[in-house]
Parts: C-alpha cells; structure tokens; sequence
C-alpha cells in the first residue's frame, strides 16, 4: 500500500487527539483513532497500553477497503461510509473521513449503537475542517481492469 501524503502541524495533531480524548470521556470508549486508508496511524487514543495501534490501523483500512470493493462489485452505487462489528464485548466502528482517511471508535458492548453513531458523525465532522484537502484525495481502487486481466491470465496460464 502507499504511503500516507497527510502532513499535519503539531497544533492540527494536538487538535485531533484531544477530540479522541474528549469523546473517549463521554461514555465507555475503550479506543479511538483516525488513520488513512494506506493502513497509517495518525493520532490515535485508548484505554489500554499494549494495543499496537499500527496494526489496528493497517487491519480497520483493509476492513474499509475490502467492504467498498464487495460493494463496487456487487454494483454499489455509493461509498461504504461505515461498518459497524458486534464483538461480544466490543463494539466497534469504522467511519470514512472525507475519501482518504477513516475514524475507529470502539466501545464497550453496553453503549448504545445511535450514541456511537453520533458519536463518530460529529466527530467526522469536526475533523474535516482540521485535515482540510488532504482528506479529499480518494484511494486508488483496491482492484483494477488491468489486474483482474492479469489475474485471469496468470490463472489461465497454471492450467
């Protein structure tokens, strides 16, 4: 996957993981994040100190990623801009900023679903202003023309 070309100030990053914070206040959040779609960290919060966030990060983008190519395959018109998974402690949700970037919030199983999904709108809609441009740059298609012919083709080839 590329790399991420999201270049925020320390004020812009300080901004962001104080949202994390404050929302993490306000009910039983056991995590929260905003990555790109590349699978990069970019400011993240949690309750626990041995959650490696880099891969939480990499698995939440191709989570996103592999739900909006089912989507372009099955002949969805729209943008995946959410998934929601009920774990049975857990539940977490994985929200699209803008095209390039994703927010991660997960709660404990107790918090109800519309608190969440609110929760991460207003979120969602007090980052955009923060990472301005940046988050309007949509990922490259997970699956193109010219791999699907090659595919076929090296498939084709072993047979």
């Amino acid at each position: 996957m590329a790399r991420s070309s999201l270049v925020l100030s320390p004020a812009q990053l300080q901004e962001l993981r104080g949202m994390l914070a404050q929302v993490a206040q306000q009910a039983d959040v056991r995590c929260a994040f905003l990555g790109d779609l590349s699978g990069q960290d970019i400011v993240s919060w949690s309750d626990r100190l041995n959650v490696d966030m880099s891969s939480v990060a990499a698995l939440a983008a191709g989570d996103l990623m592999a739900t909006i190519e089912i989507g372009r395959m099955l002949g969805g018109s729209r943008s995946c801009n959410l998934v929601v998974q009920e774990h049975d402690e857990l539940t977490i949700l994985v929200a699209r900023v803008g095209e390039a970037l994703l927010l991660l919030l997960a709660t404990a199983r107790d918090v109800p679903l519309g608190w969440s999904r609110l929760a991460i709108k207003r979120l969602t809609d007090r980052i955009l202003p923060i990472v301005g441009k940046a988050a309007m740059v949509p990922p490259p298609p997970a699956v193109n023309d010219d791999f699907e012919r090659s595919f076929s083709a090296q498939l084709d080839s072993i047979w």
